[in-house]
């Protein structure tokens, strides 16, 4: 007689895949784990989902990255050409964009967290050190873009260094932050005061 897969099952082994690969990381995380958190057996997850890779790209799938990789672009994309945020009105696109992808990501949360810091041993492991890396070309792109002497605005190895540093710790606090809180109110007052003091200092860096 055939088995029958119930729905609910499924989606609790997932929240608890998503639960488990946030806290432990893709590489550390055991379908054992996984298994307790969702309150099933271990080789009842396997009816389900043939091994931690299948359960991985089933709760982080490629479509999620590419909305998350496109509403990101998105935000920095609505910079071009402003000098400097605060003369934005509300309805500007930069605001909308910022809104967007603040809300993609409360929604989102572990998917994020994962995406951006556990995800070593996937294959998304290099995706925050391509994110850092597109985040830094961006900016210089930006601030050669508004700077009245464009010719002039030369960014050394130290520089780039320093760039580096920098979006490796606004990743790196995007990740903390989505870890700690869940209640939106919370993410977004801590993303809206890391954001000022980041721009502000890039505005200042770029000076």
């Amino acid at each position: 007689m055939a088995q029958v897969l119930k729905d609910e099952v499924q989606e609790s082994i997932a929240a608890a895949a998503l639960t488990v690969f946030a806290q432990k990381g893709y590489e550390s995380a055991t379908m054992a784990e996984i298994a307790r958190t969702a309150g099933v057996s271990t080789g009842n997850i396997y009816r389900y989902y043939a091994n931690k890779d299948a359960l991985f790209y089933t709760v982080v799938d490629d479509g999620f990255v590419r909305d998350f990789t496109l509403l990101l672009r998105r935000r920095v994309k609505a910079l071009e050409g402003v000098d400097d945020i605060r003369t934005l009105p509300p309805a500007a696109a930069y605001h909308l964009a910022s809104e967007e992808l603040l809300r993609f990501c409360s929604e989102n949360r572990l998917r994020v967290v994962i995406l951006l810091g556990r995800a070593g041993g996937s294959r998304y492991e290099r995706f925050s050190e391509e994110t850092v890396q597109r985040l830094v070309a961006l900016a210089i792109e930006h601030f050669r873009a508004v700077s009245p002497r464009p010719e002039a605005t030369e960014v050394t190895e130290a520089a780039r260094f320093n760039l580096v540093q920098i979006y490796r710790s606004l990743v790196g606090t995007t990740v903390s932050t989505l870890a700690r809180f869940e209640d939106e109110a919370a993410i977004r007052e801590a993303v809206d005061g890391y954001s000022k003091y980041h721009l502000a200092g890039l505005k200042s860096f770029f000076a």
